[in-house]
């Protein structure tokens, strides 16, 4: 048996660990001692820590700043993802949200050196108990207390964190990051919510005549993501042809609506239109020219869908009218983004292939499209099964 190497130890229950002291701290003289623990064999557990000592040996890591903490962690990671611009704006928006909201308050006056996988998974279950905290401040100026998280959104609130550890390891201003130590919590599976097919042609029927109904036919025919109708120009639509192109896209920032590349890879792509579709299209091109005739003040654009006044849609705006029309007609209240799961149900009730839905809807993985709407599938099930039966054991006088 070879020997155990030196700083490496059994962890009593078939696996193994090692320990390493860091340089000494400069201002203090203090050696920081870390452990790292899952390791399978005692060979694993002594390479990687012959691996962390040649690193401390080469420079790669130095000793974590004393007075270096959470907060001054994430703003060195936030600043520099604003600076080198390799994610979206939408993205390091809400990296800041969820590091304001859901970090700082909890995690952002600990020192670098004290979060440990221990104090990530506490935080983590905090957060399902207790949730992060609200915008809004007491009178006394103190955060008041939010609800409990979901499990998907505490997974979203451990990007920055993630982010900023691992900056801080590539920097070697710690060994290792504690997030990698703690499983994410695992989303609980939803059923996105949707209208049945007599719902949506019961909404339709009874909203035609307002100026939104072309609004909601289209979402509801096409499939689209609202921030794609709201940038969707009429230079991108080809009536006789029977196609349109979703080439611009819509992302919020706050209130703001700003330029985004799209969910996915697939996101540019062409829509072919039915007959119902291309009606819907010249009803609105023919309620602009109204209105742009009878407005005296009118904000031309070449955008298809449009306010009385004109000018785009904001997909915030148009959520909140569609919630408060779908209660008012007592049906169930949806948001525009329910409008499109409502049109992927739809297509799949109908026979059509997920994979040729999924290119509509511009998902770039049939798979995770299928996965998303199989609640449809039963349905489906039951309707090839009576077809395959009808061809082998019915008569032809049956057929």
């Amino acid at each position: 048996m070879p020997a155990k190497p030196s700083g490496v130890y059994a962890d009593g229950r078939g696996g193994w660990y090692f320990k390493a002291r860091l340089p000494a701290d400069a201002a203090t003289g203090r050696r920081e001692q870390v452990t790292k623990r899952g390791f399978r064999t005692m060979a694993e557990a002594g390479g990687a820590r012959r691996e962390l000592l040649a690193q401390i040996e080469t420079g790669r890591i130095k000793s974590t700043p004393v007075g270096l903490t959470v907060d001054k962690l994430l703003d060195l990671y936030l600043d520099g993802l604003d600076a080198d611009g390799a994610l979206s704006a939408k993205t390091r928006y809400d990296y800041r949200h969820y590091a304001d909201d859901y970090v700082r308050p909890h995690l952002g006056s600990h020192r670098v050196r004290d979060v440990t996988p221990e104090v990530v998974l506490s935080w983590q279950r905090r957060l399902t108990k207790d949730g992060g905290t609200k915008r809004a401040k007491a009178d006394d100026g103190t955060l008041l207390p939010g609800k409990p998280l979901a499990p998907n959104t505490i997974r979203l609130a451990r990007s920055p964190l993630s982010g900023a550890f691992k900056l801080a390891v590539e920097s070697g201003m710690v060994v290792l990051d504690p997030t990698t130590g703690v499983p994410r919590p695992k989303p609980k599976r939803s059923i996105p919510k949707y209208w049945t097919p007599e719902q949506a042609r019961e909404f339709l029927s009874l909203m035609e005549g307002d100026r939104t109904w072309a609004v909601w036919a289209f979402l509801l025919g096409s499939g689209v993501r609202i921030g794609e109708l709201v940038w969707l120009r009429w230079p991108n639509v080809d009536l006789r042809g029977r196609t349109v192109r979703i080439v611009e896209f819509a992302s919020t920032l706050g209130h703001d609506l700003v330029p985004s590349e799209g969910k996915s890879h697939d996101a540019v792509r062409s829509i072919d239109l039915d007959d119902g579709l291309v009606k819907v299209l010249k009803a609105q091109r023919k309620l602009q020219s109204q209105e742009a005739l009878a407005a005296k003040v009118y904000e031309t654009t070449d955008f298809v869908f449009t306010k009385r006044a004109g000018g785009s849609y904001h997909p915030q705006r148009l959520s909140r009218i569609l919630g408060v029309y779908s209660e008012e007609l007592g049906l169930p209240r949806l948001t525009a983004h329910g409008l499109r799961h409502t049109s992927a149900t739809l297509m799949l009730a109908v026979g059509v292939a997920p994979k040729v839905a999924a290119e509509r809807l511009g998902h770039s993985d049939p798979t995770l499209f299928t996965n998303l709407y199989s609640h449809v599938t039963p349905t489906m099930q039951r309707d090839a099964a009576d077809r395959i039966g009808l061809l082998l054991f019915s008569t032809p006088e049956r057929q």
